[in-house]
């Protein structure tokens, strides 16, 4: 095998077990969050200071002497995806907080091929038509699942999840634009950027025992190490890829909670979550053959 060819498939191999490991990581996310008594305000503090914590320790064990050099390689754009990413986390807990959780994962499941329309656009990323194509049978499964939460309590959580899957494309499109950015001090940034600017509506900080276990497995844990692992796959996977594995959290996450919570979907979410799925994993589909076909 040529040393370019053995390259690129390295670099395949390690975008998909990054993508993977990270989202089977972080699919409990939703059932966390939804076990935690607290306030969002309450958890959304701690959830970006523990993130903050945890993988500024990494690396300071990582890098030692080098990790404000890490830091400071962000500069203003690296800046400002931590910024996008401090908002997406708190659009996430919001949404988690007022709506069924199988809408949240399935709205935002559309985010990767946001993303590539967004490619499209801002990065000259030619977007061939099965993605307007699927991004049209996307709007308008949406749209039949927001119909449903039109004038009721879950129309806030579904309007955060349209505003997440928005917030996560533009993070990736920006992290593909930068593709020698590193994840993790962006992730650590963003924790910090977040429980500053929560913190003022955050109240006493109080946490009960039985929060504390699962704030710290949140946050010590699931959201450093799956956001770490994630946001760096799209610099070794393709966008249909990583929608594909992506998808993985829609379907295990809404079962989580289904299993402990034993919570439902809405049914207008299952028939139009459906429709969605089915589109996203068939656009990823074929993008990968017609990528296969053109290297072979």
């Amino acid at each position: 095998m040529p040393p370019q060819t053995s390259r690129l498939a390295n670099d395949h191999a390690r975008g998909l077990v990054l993508a993977i490991v990270g989202i089977l990581i972080l699919s409990p996310d939703s059932l966390l969050v939804r076990l935690i008594a607290a306030d969002q305000w309450t958890l959304l503090f701690w959830r970006g200071m523990m993130t903050f914590v945890t993988l500024t320790a990494f690396l300071l064990f990582s890098h030692r002497r080098d990790t404000l050099k890490r830091f400071h390689a962000l500069g203003i754009k690296g800046l400002a995806i931590a910024a996008l990413l401090a908002l997406n986390t708190t659009l996430f807990v919001v949404s988690i907080r007022h709506t069924a959780v199988a809408n949240t994962l399935v709205l935002v499941s559309v985010a990767p091929l946001l993303a590539a329309v967004f490619s499209s656009f801002f990065l000259a990323e030619h977007a061939p038509l099965r993605t307007w194509i699927a991004t049209l049978v996307s709007v308008l499964s949406i749209g039949d699942i927001m119909r449903e939460v039109l004038g009721t309590s879950n129309l806030i959580g579904d309007s955060a999840a349209l505003g997440l899957a928005l917030t996560l494309a533009a993070v990736l499109t920006l992290l593909r634009a930068r593709r020698s950015s590193d994840a993790v001090p962006i992730v650590a940034c963003s924790g910090l950027l977040l429980a500053v600017a929560v913190f003022p509506f955050s109240g006493r900080l109080f946490l009960s025992n039985s929060d504390w276990l699962y704030m710290s497995i949140l946050g010590l844990f699931v959201i450093p190490v799956s956001f770490a692992f994630t946001l760096s796959a799209p610099k070794f996977l393709p966008a249909p890829e990583v929608g594909l594995v992506f998808l993985l959290e829609t379907v295990l996450g809404p079962f989580l909670v289904w299993l402990v919570m034993d919570e439902e979907p809405p049914s207008a979410t299952l028939v139009g979550g459906t429709v969605l799925v089915t589109t996203l994993a068939l656009h990823a589909v074929l993008g990968l053959r017609l990528s296969s076909a053109v290297h072979r």
